[in-house]
């Protein structure tokens, strides 16, 4: 500091106007108050809607996770073992074909005896 206060008081004048020179110019280069409040928020928006959509996902895909089952590999077995291996020989050799032809007539038979029964049913029913 300066031997006199005169010279203390210019000196304090001049880092003063210093300062004040330089915060000017830091003021120039910093964006307006409005850009940087629009960024912020923008970036505030962003990150925090990325946010919730992240969350989103991750709760639907644990809703589905609980909606689908589980796959189960458990075998039910409707025949005894003997059965089934009877079933499969007769299969692999083609027995099957004379067995299912005579239930195929079967069942044709009686079908045709349900309508002849339902056919006279409708005419004595029609005659009254």
């Amino acid at each position: 500091m300066g031997e006199s206060a005169a010279e203390t008081v210019r000196e304090i004048n001049d880092v003063r106007a210093r300062l004040e020179d330089e915060i000017h110019e830091l003021e120039e280069r910093m964006p307006p108050l409005h850009v940087a409040k629009r960024i912020g928020g923008g970036l505030l928006v962003g990150t925090s809607g990325a946010a919730v959509w992240w969350t989103v996902r991750r709760v639907r895909k644990r809703r589905e996770r609980k909606r689908k089952p589980e796959p189960m590999s458990a075998v039910i077995q409707v025949l005894p073992d003997r059965w089934a291996d009877q079933l499969d020989e007769v299969v692999r050799d083609g027995r099957w074909r004379r067995p299912a032809g005579y239930a195929a007539g079967a069942w044709a038979m009686f079908k045709l005896a349900e309508l002849r029964q339902l056919r006279k049913t409708n005419k004595l029913l029609a005659a009254r």
